[in-house]
């Protein structure tokens, strides 16, 4: 299992591939994600964990799948054949939180992130995201 760290190092890395891509210098690819200059360096850098709402803002106007920025692998940020809707990663991500806290559970960022990409994958088989198999994964996972 990846270290928080290094997670968020290879999250920098394909944010990095996706400016590059858009031949953006760091503080033009900032103002388009709606974070100040310095947090996108540190995402890059992997010295700070993405937001929620920068994931949401790549996806947005770069076309990013939120699964392979969390992810990988390779270097297509286009890699999914069914595009992951905004709303719906959103969804996913406010239910993974609301199970945790009624829970009162912790979990590493990186487990959470691939909570998150395993319950997109089954949105993406089934095309719609049941409530009662996100209990069951989040309780699954928390063990």
């Amino acid at each position: 299992m990846l270290s928080r760290h290094q997670f968020d190092i290879e999250i920098g890395e394909r944010l990095k591939t996706v400016r590059e891509r858009a031949r953006l210098l760091q503080p033009e690819f900032a103002e388009r994600l709606g974070v100040s200059p310095r947090a996108y360096s540190n995402y890059e850098r992997g010295e700070r964990t993405i937001s929620a709402e920068a994931i949401k803002a790549l996806y947005e106007m770069f076309s990013v799948d939120p699964v392979w920025l969390l992810s990988g692998p390779g270097n297509d940020p286009r890699s999914i054949k069914t595009p992951t809707k905004p709303e719906l990663l959103a969804e996913i991500i406010i239910k993974v939180e609301q199970h945790l806290a009624r829970s009162r559970l912790k979990l590493p960022l990186e487990k959470k992130a691939r909570l998150i990409v395993l319950l997109n994958q089954y949105v993406q088989l089934k095309g719609k995201l049941d409530d009662d198999h996100v209990e069951h994964v989040l309780s699954i996972s928390a063990l």
